[in-house]
């Protein structure tokens, strides 16, 4: 199964310092005996820059893929500051991510916010990593499951037939908000706890019997714990950055 590795660099870096990032995760990528699937998602403003790095290297064309932070759940018109899913097409990006953390805690993002952006997303045939995650409060209250349950159901309910029709489209990310930048990151058991219960989420809404679904892990991703988490059953990765650590590929021993 090929791995996927999803480096979400968020308001970080300068055009420069991504450009340089940017070679180096494609020199990384040549090192490896198992290429995984890499998903830059730089800011919104270096998107044409980094779609043109990208570009450089025919080679790792496949390998490395260009994946925008966040997008408008409406289509083009008088959305001041916003990005259109149709703009996304001049620089080739591939993937959407939907519903972060951060976009639904720091800017109040609703659950019907978030299930408008799906929904255009699919129409759009667009490939999109949904986040989901629960709050340290959430946590030490044993509320996981009511969360991530509410927060599934709530973004899916009304795509379902798109998706049903492009199961390999849909990505899930969860990235428990207590983990996000913090240095803590869930152990496996509590990793593969929830993705069993995404699993049986994904059954009952599209039935995703053959698993076409990806399930990604983020929060507090290090090289000390990456293969750790590589390693586990059903269990992929997602990189974040925040405090100024944007996500590299090292070399074979943590992949």
């Amino acid at each position: 199964m090929t791995k996927i590795i999803a480096a979400n660099w968020k308001q970080n870096g300068s055009l420069k310092l991504l450009i340089k990032l940017t070679r180096d995760i494609r020199t990384g990528i040549n090192r490896l005996k198992k290429r995984p699937k890499v998903i830059l998602f730089p800011p919104s403003i270096y998107l044409d820059s980094i779609s043109k790095e990208i570009k450089k290297n025919k080679a790792n064309n496949k390998n490395i893929q260009l994946g925008i932070q966040n997008i408008s759940p409406y289509n083009n018109g008088a959305y001041t500051g916003e990005v259109s899913i149709d703009m996304t097409n001049d620089f080739g990006c591939s993937y959407m991510l939907i519903g972060h953390s951060e976009r639904r805690h720091i800017f109040m993002e609703s659950e019907k916010f978030i299930s408008n952006k799906i929904s255009i997303a699919f129409q759009k045939n667009k490939k999109v990593i949904l986040c989901v995650g629960e709050t340290l409060k959430d946590y030490r209250s044993k509320n996981t499951k009511q969360v991530i349950t509410k927060q599934i159901n709530s973004a899916l309910k009304e795509s379902l037939q798109l998706i049903k029709k492009n199961k390999k489209n849909l990505v899930i990310a969860y990235e428990p908000v207590w983990a996000i930048g913090t240095g803590r990151s869930a152990n496996i058991r509590d990793i593969e706890t929830t993705h069993t219960l995404i699993r049986k989420l994904l059954f009952k809404l599209i039935n995703d019997a053959k698993s076409e679904i990806k399930i990604l892990y983020g929060g507090s991703v290090s090289p000390q714990n990456a293969k750790e988490i590589l390693d586990a059953e059903d269990c992929l990765l997602i990189m974040g950055s925040s405090n100024g650590h944007l996500g590299k590929l090292d070399n074979d021993r943590h992949y």
